[in-house]
């Protein structure tokens, strides 16, 4: 039988000239296509070599594909031996070059005295010094914080070109141009570095990928995922999964819309020509916090911050609107708020963004929050995980008060969103406390209760979940050398039941309070001792940054486990 091991030495010299003219020397042509063609050019050739009865299109694929294959591999293993010799000969070529090396001359005499040799080593025994290490800094969030602590430490030194190959330590706002295949193996010949974001780090920092993964994790794992966050609907603005999803939603949202707005709602639902079941999927539990008879929901668009783009909304009609705007381009107004030393607002700068989002997330409004001195709060913790999946929680954290009394019928941001940055923009803002802020000492003041032991540790057991349940995502290609801070949202409803609101990636480090002043250096000095000091070795000494009644030497962030 005739096949391509038996191909007559002059047919496989005559194949290997015709396959080098015709499709070896093309660099446009992609590996699958040389197949492709190597193939029809092997058949029409040996085609006419064969007896008729091997003629069948099937019998001369194999026949020419095994051909192709083994004058590929040949190829590349003589172009692999030229490139090492070539390098060999021109690393030869550079040691001709260079100048001999002098021989070292001693500088002090030699002593005669004989000690044992041991004693010698110990008592000139040579210390090693550090090198000297690049980090490159972001602008924003408070990045003189980082410069500082960064400087602080041992030979650490500031570039400011991000392209530079031997960068140690990288720190940004977002991950814009991290190459993360640097970190996988940190190679011998390769420059060790570090990054302070993870590359899928959007799994649980962004709501749409939040709700969508916590939810699965809790069905595969018999969980009620009503029992950690409040409900809601992913989103996503294709036709498909639009009305996927708004047929969802319409299906709850009318099952459980006050009797009162009913026909508002179905005379909207008929005007646009939306559908909704009439049974739902699953029995959903009616929490008497969550619904208060407003029947109060959350737009939520999937990847933004500090409360931009949240609006809370009160009937089927204004979602649409909403969500109109954001496919055709949501013109955001935006303000700089600059303040004196009396704390007063006494400049604002207007600038205008247009936003546009293809996800979003419609969330349950909590209608009866827990209140502190009648204002609605919220409560901001920290998360760090490193690239080996390590849990740490930070001890401290910040509780956010709104400046407005809070009223269920109010439109205003200021009584329902808690952020930092939507609060600090309200004139009397830090005028009955500082910042709008309490710590958890004061918590356990007003409600006198032990806050960490009775809430603090519910916000820590959710928080595992959540990361639980992107362990296999957040870091699926296990780069080495990364590490992130992430700030979790929780609020508490009038029977201290906590829930999840959102997880963010780069929490807001602008300190807006003494408070905030000292928390902050501890959370990020304490989380680089725990990061990049044990990758670029530094002196261990006492933190220099005091908080509250916690020891320096103290690390205050808590390792919880292993995801």
């Amino acid at each position: 039988m005739l096949n391509a091991q038996k191909l007559t030495l002059q047919n496989q010299d005559a194949f290997s000239q015709f396959f080098d003219k015709y499709v070896s020397n093309s660099s446009k042509i992609q590996s699958r296509s040389v197949r492709e063609l190597a193939q029809k050019l092997a058949i029409q050739y040996f085609s006419a070599q064969l007896p008729s009865r091997y003629l069948t299109e099937n019998n001369m694929r194999k026949k020419s594909r095994n051909i192709v294959y083994k004058q590929m591999e040949t190829d590349a293993i003589e172009k692999a031996k030229a490139q090492f010799k070539a390098k060999k000969q021109r690393k030869e070529s550079q040691l001709r070059k260079l100048p001999p090396v002098p021989k070292r001359k001693d500088t002090q005499p030699r002593s005669f005295s004989v000690q044992h040799p041991i004693k010698c080593l110990s008592a000139q025994s040579k210390r090693s010094t550090p090198s000297t290490y690049f980090y490159y800094l972001g602008e924003g969030n408070n990045h003189e914080l980082i410069k500082k602590l960064l400087d602080e430490r041992q030979n650490w030194v500031q570039v400011k070109d991000i392209s530079l190959k031997n960068i140690n330590f990288k720190w940004q706002e977002t991950e814009k141009g991290y190459e993360y295949r640097t970190l996988a193996g940190n190679l011998k010949d390769s420059t060790p570095q570090m990054l302070n974001h993870f590359e899928f780090h959007a799994e649980i920092s962004n709501k749409y990928h939040l709700a969508l993964n916590f939810k699965t994790y809790c069905e595969k794992n018999q969980l009620n995922v009503q029992d950690y966050i409040p409900i809601s609907f992913a989103i996503e603005c294709t036709n498909q999964n639009l009305k996927a999803g708004l047929f969802q939603f319409l299906t709850f949202y009318r099952s459980y819309c006050p009797q009162n707005q009913l026909q508002e709602l179905d005379k909207t639902i008929k005007s646009y020509q939306f559908k909704y079941g009439t049974q739902l999927e699953s029995k959903i539990d009616q929490n008497s916090t969550l619904f208060a008879g407003e029947n109060l929901w959350i737009f939520k668009p999937a990847n933004m911050n500090q409360g931009r783009g949240i609006h809370v909304v009160r009937n089927l009609q204004e979602i649409i609107d909403i969500y109109n705007r954001y496919q055709n381009g949501y013109r955001e107004h935006l303000l700089e708020v600059k303040r004196n030393e009396n704390n007063e607002i006494v400049t604002k700068i207007i600038y205008i963004n247009t936003l546009m989002t293809e996800q979003f997330v419609i969330q349950k409004y909590i209608e009866k929050p827990l209140l502190i001195k009648g204002r609605k709060f919220d409560i901001r913790t920290y998360v760090l995980i490193t690239s080996n999946l390590g849990f740490f929680f930070f001890k401290e954290g910040q509780i956010r008060l709104a400046t407005e009394a809070f009223d269920v019928k109010q439109q205003s941001n200021y009584v329902h969103l808690t952020n930092n940055a939507v609060q600090y923009t309200h004139p009397q803002y830090g005028k009955t406390e500082e910042g709008n802020q309490y710590n958890f000492d004061q918590a356990s003041q007003y409600f006198k209760i032990d806050f960490r032991k009775e809430v603090i540790q519910k916000l820590k057991q959710i928080s595992i979940l959540a990361f639980t349940s992107v362990k296999g995502k957040i870091n699926k290609y296990k780069r080495k050398n990364c590490f992130e801070i992430f700030g979790m949202d929780f609020i508490l409803d009038e029977n201290f039941k906590p829930w999840l609101i959102e997880v963010n990636t780069n929490p807001s480090l602008e300190v807006t309070s003494k408070l905030l002043g000292s928390l902050f250096p501890r959370l990020i000095d304490d989380a680089f001792k725990l990061t990049i000091d044990r990758l670029f070795i530094q002196q261990k000494t006492p933190s220099k940054y005091p908080f509250l009644n916690y020891p320096n030497e103290e690390n205050l962030w808590e390792y919880v486990c292993q995801l």
